[in-house]
């Protein structure tokens, strides 16, 4: 990230901190000031979608129905399929060099406990998506049409990089969050490197459920340890940042459900958060459930009392929060990760966790992966105007899902993907774009900009509708981020008055290139 500040791709985070500071500024072939898609400002927000008609049917960023000013879909989203945006030790998927979504390192170099791949998919160690209508364990067919969905071909344009200027790098108030995965030092990725001087907020991912006390506890101890003190220097030196343990993701979400059912379990967790955050000097928690009442890896507990449940859980993290502010003069910090979608917010009480909590981080990404039936877009902006073969969502339709579930904006942080997903096996329709597959796998920036970028073998696309990147060649279809397509998000959080934007994760992007 740091060097979002001095480089050509300069964008992912500086253009959201120069955006809080109202005007425009003005990059080539786009302008920060106003929505690139005409998207209602924060102003007509709460109309653009019906709280209740905008549910469709479940998962991905469930769609809007209309939006006058802005897009809509028609998504047809698979019943069972779960929740997008989730976050594991795996990242999303293992990939080629990898094997945790690292960007570098392979399984074998994680602590037992990270996701295994299934089928021809690496199960995502955040299998995160909305509309994964097999868990995450599905594979592309190895079938492939010569056609895919409507002949009408998706609207695109051959990608150039554009020039930038070198803004500032810190605009007070905004918030700017960074996960940072413990499994990341194993590759060389230490908490000495992170750029701390572009983040607001440092969430550390993450600490896991003792089943036995009910109590946070550290997933990988000799590891984390390491990483907290070496955190602790990193915050002598940037005393802005305020850092947060994060606790469950995919990976270790099985037992909220148990803790969250009692008032004992809640009281026993809520105290022992407090400590641990005492004890390695952290400045607050963050909650990743994934997912109450329904969701999430295989095996995790959960119940439809979970609904109400979350929000006990949070009320009692928060009060002991509380309390030792008072003791010791000190702020607390509570937040938690969401995914992007109405059939998420439908499983918790989104107006009174927005009350509790300091900012909601929204996953707004996995909006497809490995485990659909075709091709498709990580993270698009807004909803693809052309045809599909399968559901459509956007980070759009999930940000306003959330608002009209009567979330403030402020309170909202736009969470991106510094990873794409790599599909095999694809045909040449459409660059590959909807197209069946025989193969998939997430990919870290850092992948995508050493083997795939500026190669002859592929071709690099834009889609114009979505925003985003994605590239083919040889079978191959990849959707990923660029620093284009990150500020194109950064504007829309700051024309909808959302809180911050953050990403996941930090060691993606190890040259700190978005």
């Amino acid at each position: 990230m740091k060097a979002l500040y001095v480089k050509l791709a300069a964008w992912t985070m500086a253009v959201l901190l120069l955006a809080g500071l109202g005007g425009s500024y003005r990059i080539p072939g786009l302008d920060i000031s106003q929505n690139a898609a005409g998207v209602p400002s924060a102003e007509t927000a709460d109309s653009v979608l019906d709280p209740e008609n905008s549910a469709s049917q479940t998962t991905g960023t469930d769609k809007t129905e209309d939006a006058s000013s802005g897009p809509s879909s028609s998504p047809t989203t698979p019943q069972n399929s779960l929740t997008a945006g989730t976050q594991g030790q795996n990242g999303t998927t293992t990939s080629d060099t990898l094997g945790t979504l690292t960007g570098g390192s392979d399984s074998s170099s994680v602590p037992s406990g990270s996701g295994s791949t299934t089928g021809n998919v690496a199960s995502s160690g955040k299998p995160s998506n909305a509309g994964e209508p097999t868990n995450g364990t599905s594979t592309g067919s190895t079938s492939r049409p010569t056609t895919v969905g409507s002949t009408t071909k998706p609207t695109t344009q051959t990608t150039t990089m554009p020039t930038v200027s070198v803004p500032a790098p810190t605009v007070p108030g905004k918030i700017v969050v960074g996960y940072y995965t413990g499994w990341s030092a194993y590759k060389g990725y230490t908490p000495a490197k992170v750029p701390a001087a572009y983040l607001s907020h440092l969430n550390y991912a993450f600490a896991k459920i003792d089943p036995k006390t009910k109590k946070i506890a550290l997933a990988d101890p000799a590891q984390d340890r390491n990483n907290f003190a070496a955190i602790r220097q990193l915050k002598q030196s940037h005393p802005h940042l305020k850092t947060l343990i994060s606790v469950g993701g995919w990976d270790y979400s099985a037992y909220f459900s148990d803790v969250a059912a009692s008032a004992a379990g809640r009281e026993a967790f809520a105290q022992s958060c407090v400590a641990f955050i005492l004890e390695h000097g952290f400045d607050g928690v963050d909650i990743d459930w994934e997912y109450p009442v329904s969701g999430g890896l295989a095996g995790n507990s959960n119940r439809p009392q979970d609904k109400q449940n979350f929000t006990l859980l949070l009320q009692a993290i928060r009060g002991k929060l509380d309390q030792q502010e008072k003791k010791d003069g000190r702020t607390y910090y509570l937040t938690i990760a969401g995914a992007a979608n109405t059939s998420y917010l439908s499983k918790i009480e989104p107006q009174a966790v927005a009350g509790i909590v300091d900012y909601i981080f929204v996953m707004a990404y996995d909006m497809h992966g490995p485990w659909d039936r075709y091709a498709d877009l990580n993270a698009p902006l807004y909803t693809p105007s052309e045809a599909s073969p399968q559901y459509k969502n956007s980070v759009y339709d999930g940000i306003l899902a959330y608002r009209n579930k009567g979330v403030p904006a402020k309170k909202l942080v736009l969470g991106m993907p510094f990873y794409g997903y790599l599909y095999q096996g694809v045909s040449n329709t459409n660059g590959g774009l909807y197209s069946r597959f025989t193969s998939a796998k997430a990919v870290s920036y850092d992948t995508v900009k050493n083997s795939y970028l500026g190669k002859a073998a592929y071709t690099q696309h834009r889609h114009s509708s979505a925003q985003v990147p994605y590239l083919s060649g040889g079978q191959i279809f990849l959707s990923y981020e660029d620093p284009v397509s990150i500020a194109a998000k950064a504007s829309l959080a700051k024309s909808l008055g959302l809180g911050g934007i953050g990403a996941w994760e930090l060691s993606h992007d190890t040259s700190n290139s978005l």
